[in-house]
């Protein structure tokens, strides 16, 4: 994938996932053997990383994130974002 691809991939992610809080996503855009090494999900896998989405939903109905900035080199994006929430 080229660098575009790759941010937007994230982008989508950010979007779909975190801002419009669609769990389903996750089986779109994380591969079934996806593991999680930010140590925020237990199992760190897929079943744990939507676990994790489904709480912090529950804790934040109206969260959202602002993307600031991405960056990618290779095969890896960097994105900056503003969380917002209550």
């Amino acid at each position: 994938m080229s660098l575009e691809e790759n941010k937007a991939l994230v982008r989508r992610f950010v979007e779909e996932v975190q801002n419009q809080h669609n769990l389903a996503a996750l089986d779109e855009l994380l591969s079934p053997d996806f593991v999680d090494h930010s140590g925020t999900t237990s199992p760190p896998n897929l079943e744990g990383t939507k676990a994790f989405f489904a709480m912090m939903f529950t804790a934040f109905p109206d969260m959202r994130f602002e993307i600031r900035l991405q960056l990618a080199e290779g095969d890896k994006v960097m994105t900056y974002k503003t969380f917002h929430g209550t």
